[in-house]
């Protein structure tokens, strides 16, 4: 792995309380989330381009610029065991949904709108924490086009990276005050966009 040492972010500021770190070029933003945790260290970590961008069971997820490649490190809670993969599914929908893609979610981890792949959900746990990594086809070239599918593909137009991440941020929290208050309704949500 390459010394993280000599990797720093460009930025860094807070978005709904929360410490978001933007670097450039990267490996991997879950490589540089893990350093950040046995740093001590929590928040997202965004990068503009991963050179080599983690999937499930060590597939490589192509990243180049134009995505929104983030993990975020998140502290155990009561509701993460059970719902979290749900939280997140369920807020990456309906992030996507603001920005005009109706997509669905595909079990265990992919998000698919008109049978094409538009984004990735892969998440670790560490001790008392989780690492959740997303990436999103926003206005990058993808690597298969008959498979994925980017937002700029299916709106035409370009889409700002940072609201996305913004939006996302803001979805998430607000569905994870959902399921500490009634689980009930959004779990009905995720369910309705299940590919089935």
């Amino acid at each position: 792995m390459k010394d993280m040492k000599k990797i720093e972010e460009k930025t860094c500021e807070e978005m709904e309380g929360i410490p978001v770190y933007f670097f450039g070029s990267i490996i991997s933003t879950m490589d540089v989330a893990e350093d950040f945790l046995r740093k001590g260290k929590t928040g997202i970590v965004v990068a503009e381009e991963q050179v080599a961008g983690r999937g499930r069971y060590g597939r490589k997820w192509f990243s180049p610029p134009g995505g929104l490649y983030l993990s975020w490190i998140l502290k155990e809670e009561s509701l993460y065991p059970l719902f979290l993969s749900e939280i997140i599914s369920l807020s990456v929908v309906e992030t996507l949904r603001d920005f005009g893609i109706d997509c669905r979610i595909k079990l265990p981890n992919d998000i698919i709108t008109g049978g094409k792949k538009i984004a990735g959900i892969l998440i670790v746990k560490k001790d008392k924490w989780y690492i959740t990594g997303i990436g999103i086809n926003v206005n990058n070239p993808v690597e298969d086009i008959g498979q994925q599918v980017s937002i700029k593909d299916i709106t035409g137009k370009e889409a700002d990276n940072k609201k996305v991440l913004e939006q996302f941020i803001k979805v998430f929290l607000q569905y994870r005050k959902e399921f500490y208050t009634d689980s009930s309704r959004p779990l009905k949500q995720w369910s309705e966009y299940l590919i089935k």
